[in-house]
């Protein structure tokens, strides 16, 4: 029988550690990496590898299980049927119990002539029933890597994707992304990553390259790689380069894709003194006036300012807009004071403002006004007040004082009219 190595069978007694679909959650079977039977030319642990001879496949797997009683079954379920290397053919496998407490399940399926290289995901799934009848069941994902067919045409594909990446002007941060082969037959082996930003704003923090190891179709692995922004930085997304490289079907491969990542600037919007009267008489208005600074880097937009004083009804906003890097904007409002509310009243300012990006920043001042009762002017104040001083005694002399007058004004109209009459008799 001839072996061929160009069909590879690797990782198979890794995924056997992955928890299978059974009642209570514990591993009901598992690949004994160190047993060897007469089929195997080396154990899991030193790298078995299935036999291929006359488009045949041989796969051998030593089972165990300390829950099983009886003979237990096994499928070979390929995941992409359509490209599958495999025949149409029944791909299943039934076992008895060895005296050394082993299941050997063996598969024995025929090739396609002109099947086509490429790393085939499947799934080895075992079952059996304990003794009470309980069925169990555990699924080994694997790869069929085959390297002795027709050249593979597929194009290598690797998405990046589920971006959380934190990166800000001028700080350390991590470009953290999802990774996936998004091919179906083609996969990376020894695989290794480089990224950098040809804009030079982007640096790697550590090593420039990063080791991922073997990424198959359809796997996918979370990748972390730390960076320094410099502070001369531009406030726009950032398109960055990630070089791939390693083996794919047997051959040195190369992989690059474009990434956009967004770079931001921490928003610095701070405030200078407040200008606002304490006080102020109701009816009449004052003007508050804060300086608004943007000491950073990016646009800050929408910015508002609003006060609120609690228990006065009175709230005033006013929109400031936007404020470039390095320019500074006033705010003014314009507060009327109620003509029918008096006391102290203690607020707040609340500066709010986003960057072109969607960040927001607010943050609050407290602010104290006291509405204070007009006062009234001079010629109405004596007025008022010597009508509310004048005694009783002053208002009986006033009247006498009028009787008098009335008094002599009648006495003297007589008196003219005697003299008139005597004038008149001497003529």
């Amino acid at each position: 029988m001839k072996k061929s190595l160009s069909v590879l069978l690797l990782a198979l007694f890794v995924a056997a550690m992955i928890p299978g679909a059974h009642a209570d959650g514990a591993d009901a079977f598992w690949i004994d990496e160190r047993a060897v039977f007469n089929d195997m030319s080396r154990s899991y642990l030193q790298g078995y590898e299935p036999v291929v001879s006359w488009d045949s496949l041989s796969l051998v797997l030593p089972i165990r299980s300390e829950r099983v009683a009886g003979d237990i079954a096994a499928e070979l379920i390929v995941g992409d049927e359509a490209g599958s290397p495999f025949k149409p053919q029944s791909m299943s496998a039934r076992t008895q119990r060895a005296e050394d407490g082993l299941w050997a399940v063996r598969f024995h399926l025929s090739l396609f002539p002109d099947r086509v290289n490429g790393d085939y995901p499947c799934t080895v799934r075992v079952t059996g029933a304990d003794a009470d009848g309980k069925e169990l069941t555990t699924d080994f994902p694997t790869i069929i890597h085959i390297r002795d067919g027709k050249p593979n045409t597929e194009p290598a594909q690797i998405s990046i994707s589920e971006d959380t990446s934190s990166l800000n002007v001028g700080e350390d941060g991590v470009i953290v992304v999802k990774l996936t082969n998004a091919s179906r037959s083609v996969g990376f082996e020894n695989l290794s990553l480089t990224i950098s930003d040809p804009s030079g704003d982007i640096l790697p923090k550590e090593l420039d390259t990063v080791v991922l190891g073997d990424l198959m179709p359809g796997e996918s692995l979370d990748l972390s790689f730390p960076v320094t922004v410099l502070s001369s930085a531009k406030v726009t997304p950032h398109s960055l380069r990630f070089d791939f490289s390693g083996q794919s079907l047997g051959q040195e491969a190369k992989l690059s894709v474009s990434y956009t990542v967004p770079v931001k600037q921490e928003i610095r919007l701070e405030q200078g003194g407040l200008r606002m009267a304490e006080s102020v008489v109701a009816g009449d208005s004052i003007t508050a006036t804060l300086p608004l600074m943007n000491m950073g880097k990016a646009d800050v937009v929408n910015a508002m300012v609003t006060i609120s004083l609690p228990g006065m009804p009175l709230r005033q906003s006013v929109l400031v807009g936007t404020i470039q890097p390095g320019e500074t904007k006033q705010a003014q409002i314009t507060l009327t004071a109620p003509k029918d509310v008096l006391g102290s009243f203690d607020g707040t300012l609340t500066v709010t403002g986003e960057d072109n990006d969607g960040n927001s920043v607010s943050f609050e001042l407290p602010v104290s006004l006291t509405v204070e009762e007009a006062v009234k002017t001079d010629t109405l104040a004596a007025q008022e007040t010597g009508r509310q001083k004048t005694p009783a005694s002053v208002i009986a002399l006033s009247v006498v004082c009028a009787v008098l007058v009335a008094a002599l004004i009648a006495q003297s109209v007589l008196l003219r009219g005697k003299i008139h009459k005597l004038e008149e008799e001497r003529l």
